[in-house]
């Protein structure tokens, strides 16, 4: 059963106190452990929120979220991240799945400009390149780097451009006279050098923020929020 997902976002209830928003669109098969709640179960889950729906469309308003912390968008169709300019406080994000969407080019300066404690992005399985990355600065250029290093910031070379985008960037600054740039060099054809298997990586790596690992889900109460009071079930940032 599909259902639009703006409509879908619209329905939940108090917005204010959602943290980590579950929108993954993977299509869930029979006797499989939910996400949310990890009691075995044959294709939906009743005690829980996650019902195995297939959302559809784009997402236009976030704008209720005020406390939004993490959000999980993967399997969708996202072409673009113009959805999170709708959140109201965009330094309170930290962390985002866009898993296996179709998202072209993405900004790293506006990107890390708009949201500074975004910490944990997941890009893999996309056909992204960087773009204007002449406008990171220095600390920016080095968080992206490190970022991808320590496996905080997933992006993939079989499907995608960005880790060359930043090799060639980074080529053209040290020969620029900007030596800095050539330890990035070295660690860039590092993170180039193929791996061992050709084969797509699945979404079942976690995001990592800060070494932990962040299971966005959406919790009980049939709604898809997550209370702040279960401290248990919320990832430490810090």
């Amino acid at each position: 059963m599909s259902r639009q997902i703006q409509e879908y976002i619209n329905s939940l209830v108090n917005k204010p106190r959602v943290y980590y928003l579950d929108l993954n669109n993977q299509n869930k098969k029979q006797d499989h452990n939910c996400p949310s709640c990890q009691q075995k179960v044959n294709f939906n889950c009743g005690n829980c929120s996650n019902t195995g729906r297939q959302l559809t469309g784009e997402i236009t308003n976030l704008a209720e979220f005020t406390n939004l912390k993490g959000i999980n968008t993967s399997n969708n169709q996202f072409t673009n991240l113009n959805f999170l300019n709708t959140l109201p406080n965009k330094n309170k994000l930290k962390g985002i799945n866009l898993f296996g969407n179709q998202i072209t080019e993405i900004d790293f300066a506006e990107l890390f400009t708009k949201f500074p404690n975004l910490a944990g992005i997941n890009l893999q399985n996309n056909p992204v390149k960087a773009k204007n990355l002449n406008n990171l600065t220095k600390e920016q250029f080095n968080k992206l780097v490190q970022g991808i290093k320590a496996k905080k910031i997933r992006v993939d070379s079989f499907k995608g451009t960005i880790l060359m985008d930043l090799l060639e960037h980074a080529q053209k600054l040290a020969s620029q006279g900007r030596p800095e740039y050539q330890a990035y060099v070295q660690t860039l054809n590092s993170l180039n050098q193929p791996t061992q298997t050709n084969e797509p990586p699945n979404n079942k790596s976690p995001l990592l923020i800060s070494g932990v690992v962040i299971l966005v889900v959406i919790s009980a109460l049939g709604v898809g929020y997550l209370w702040g009071k279960k401290k248990q079930q919320i990832p430490d940032y810090e």
